[in-house]
Parts: structure tokens; sequence; C-alpha cells
């Protein structure tokens, strides 16, 4: 339980008078994590974190990749850019340590924003500080990551299409470059291969392989390729929405469970810019298929690419 001490040490809450702390003290949740332990998922529900021991790091997933930008020690709260913009969490924020935090539900935090203005004011000035700036929010949307790879090949060759949808499905942004493209060499950073060589591809840390197979190319960017344990309570194959929704209610129920899909996750919904006949979406749906792999991801089960 957190006490009325520890609330108190927290700048936010500093001019909490005692009932006001003892009351937020009985709606506050006290959390202890693990190392690479979520507080909260990125699209997590709103509500305000307090931490209290340890160092908790803000995480993006940005062209796929998990990228921290930013970090809480003892006494920083997060959480308040959502509760501002009544949205979802923008970030996740996990353990870098072992860490514990508070968390307070958003009604808890309103009830509390009601009787002391100053916690609100406070909170709409965080929020502001977090989204601003070249590292705030807005910072990081407005300047677009880097290609994490080059590919070079003809317009028509079907193998070059292959490896270009590949890249597509599993969400890896990559710059397609051919003969025609003005200043090919000083983009590909050498004279590009020869054209017996086509389809190549370029890595961001410079390692270059020519026709190269999709397994070949899902190790070079880190996709997973290998289980990592020897044994699995349960195996799903195919990463469509089903083996998805399989795999989120296996892990839940405490399974060990392995996703093996051959190209990416998603199956047709993957493909599918809009779904107007999902159950329950009258007007249709977007993004089925990556909300579904995070939501796997979440709940702890294995992706393999085979």
């Amino acid at each position: 339980m957190v006490t009325t001490e520890e609330i108190g040490g927290i700048t936010l809450f500093a001019a909490l008078d005692p009932a006001q702390r003892e009351q937020l003290s009985r709606a506050a949740a006290d959390i202890r994590l693990t190392a690479g332990e979520y507080a909260v998922h990125e699209g997590g529900e709103r509500a305000l974190f307090a931490v209290l021991e340890g160092r908790i790091e803000p995480v993006k997933l940005i062209d796929g990749i998990e990228r921290v930008v930013g970090e809480r020690h003892p006494r920083d709260v997060f959480g308040e850019v959502p509760l501002v913009l009544g949205t979802v969490f923008p970030v996740g924020f996990r353990a870098a340590v072992a860490s514990r935090v508070m968390r307070v539900a958003a009604h808890d935090y309103h009830a509390v924003a009601a009787v002391v203005p100053d916690v609100g004011k406070e909170v709409g000035r965080l929020a502001a500080h977090r989204m601003g700036g070249a590292r705030g929010l807005q910072g990081i949307a407005a300047v677009p990551p880097p290609p994490r790879a080059l590919v070079v090949g003809h317009r028509w060759d079907a193998s070059c299409a292959e490896l270009r949808r590949f890249l597509d499905r599993n969400q890896i942004t990559f710059k397609w470059l051919t003969r025609d493209t003005p200043d090919a060499a000083d983009q590909w950073g050498d004279p590009l291969p020869p054209e017996r060589d086509w389809r190549a591809i370029r890595v961001v840390d410079g390692k270059t392989v020519v026709r190269p197979q999709l397994r070949r190319v899902a190790e070079l960017l880190g996709l997973c390729t290998e289980p990592a344990a020897a044994e699995y309570d349960t195996v799903v194959v195919g990463a469509g929405p089903a083996g998805l929704a399989a795999a989120v209610y296996g892990a839940s129920e405490g399974l060990n469970t392995i996703v093996v899909e051959r190209e990416a996750p998603g199956g047709q919904a993957g493909t599918s810019a809009r779904i107007e006949n999902y159950l329950g979406f009258p007007g249709g749906v977007s993004g089925t298929s990556s909300r579904a792999a995070r939501c796997s991801g979440r709940d702890g089960s294995a992706r393999r690419s085979s």
C-alpha cells in the first residue's frame, strides 16, 4: 500500500492536506515491476502514475522497433498527456530496472483535481511540456525515422516485388531504387550492385545482401526467425486474425504460446486497408491485424517468421 508519506513526497501531490493524501492512499494501486515489465502499454487506458522507486522509461514503437524516448525517476509522474487529451497512452512505460509505481485511476485523479485545482494546472503544464519541443511527442511525430533498408531492383522483377511486399507487410520502412532513380548511387552510398545481382538490399548498419531469401532478410532486420524456447505448450500456425486471437487467449491462460507465420502477421486482413463487414463495427474498421499483433505480444505470446 502506498503511504501518505510517499504521496507527500511526490512533487505533484505535495500541496495535498493529510485528509486528501489519506483518501488518495486508499485509492492508489501499489505496483511492483521487474526490469522490462510494463506499467502500461502504448494504447493503454488513461491513468496517472508516479514513480516511487527505480527508473521507468517511456517506449514508442517506431517503424516496428521499440525506441526509448525518455525516462522517469522517483517523484516523477507519467500519464499526464492521455489525462489532459482524453486519449489512450501514446507511448508505453516500462521498468528499466526493478521499480515500484503508484497508479491513480482517471476518475480518482479528477476527484483530486476538482478539490485541488493546482494539481490539474500542473498536470496540464506537464502535458504541454511532454508534447512540445524537439524531444516531445510532436517532435517525434514531425521527424520521420530514416528508412531501415534500401532496396535495388527492376520495376517489373517479380522477386523484387516479393521483397517489397514482405517489407511492407512487416511494417519495415525502406527506399526502393531502380536504375532510373536520380542519384541512386549516392543514396546507396556506393556504386550500385551489378544488375545480375538484383534484387539487393542494404540495411541501416550497412550490411548488403544480393539475391537474398526472405528468411535472410528477416534475420538482417531483427525479425524473429527462431523460437526462444525449446518447448511450448501451444503452437499456433498462421498469424491471421484467428491465429492471433488463439495466441492471445492461450497466453492469457498462462500457456507458453508461439505463433508461426510464413510472411507477416495479419493474414488477408493485413492486406486490407479497411474491412467493412467486421462484427461490431458497422462503419468499417482498419488496422485490425496490427492491433491484434500488439495484443498478442502484450499477453506474452511469441511470434516467429518461417
